[in-house]
């Protein structure tokens, strides 16, 4: 596996200390002398953290720069491989369009069916491990179908049939990507048999998360100390595990129902829908 750069470590190590200090200082500040309903309500308490103010951070621009520098690099290492067929399309369209010159732009053709056959029967592998229809592969494997037609219409329209494989491989592309898109259409949605995933809820962005994470978990320190509540190791563990906003499921339980919402965890127990999502 490919080791970050020292200098990204660096600043990652630099912002994950700025989070930790400013979960000190900003939970410590009031958690230590506030006071907090009994029976704890955990629900407000979590509330108190979310609802805190996160100013800008030292270190935290420059890896969130870094990070959007990564997907965007992803992206396009991704999009010759998912749209080799637009790709080999594009060519044979230019290649058709000229009198002279273009067989190189034919070679190159056959080159992108190939990656696209390929990346079809990485698809049906992948299909073969989940059974499940995913919405990646049923986009992408519809483009192919699409793009692997129409490009062998194309071939016999132009009569450019001359480059060794082209048509096979065209062909090829167009059969894997049909046979993918039926066995993704014929299969169940990913994921959708329950909705069991907890919706987010809390600060949209991905560093505010992590900050309000640290400083719920901070708060949780505190109430221990000050002994405002009496937990176990374990169940401290799975407090600090439950998503950000879910620690009103607590609130109002009996021991049964405490009990099992904290050894889901992801207060996986029960369905959730639309209105339980509230993001800021």
């Amino acid at each position: 596996m490919t080791t970050p750069p020292k200098g990204v470590m660096a600043w990652a190590e630099k912002a994950d200390s700025a989070r930790e200090e400013w979960a000190r200082h900003s939970v410590d500040a009031w958690a230590s002398t506030a006071r907090f309903a009994q029976p704890m309500n955990w629900g407000d308490a979590e509330s108190a953290v979310l609802e805190r103010q996160y100013p800008p951070l030292p270190g935290t621009l420059a890896v969130r720069t870094v990070g959007i520098v990564a997907v965007v690099f992803m992206v396009f290492l991704a999009l010759p491989l998912f749209g080799a067929p637009l790709f080999g399309l594009t060519l044979l369209a230019i290649a058709a369009g000229r009198d002279a010159g273009g067989e190189g732009l034919l070679w190159f053709a056959r080159i992108a069916f190939g990656v696209a056959t390929l990346m079809g029967l990485i698809m049906i592998s992948a299909w073969w491990e989940t059974r499940r229809r995913s919405v990646v592969s049923v986009a992408t494997a519809a483009v192919c179908v699409v793009a692997s037609g129409a490009s062998y219409v194309l071939i016999r329209l132009a009569n450019v049939a001359g480059i060794p494989w082209l048509s096979v491989l065209v062909l090829a592309a167009a059969v894997v990507g049909l046979v993918c898109l039926a066995l993704e259409l014929m299969s169940k949605p990913e994921g959708r048999a329950k909705s069991r995933k907890p919706p987010k809820r809390g600060p949209r962005s991905s560093d505010k998360r992590a900050r309000a994470k640290a400083a719920r978990d901070r708060l949780l320190e505190i109430l221990v100390r000050r002994r405002l509540v009496d937990l176990d190791e374990g169940d401290q563990i799975r407090l600090r595990e439950m998503p950000l906003g879910y620690w009103c499921e607590l609130d109002g339980l009996d021991e049964r129902e405490w009990r099992r919402v904290l050894e889901y965890r992801h207060v996986g127990w029960r369905e959730f829908d639309a209105s339980d999502k509230w993001v800021y």
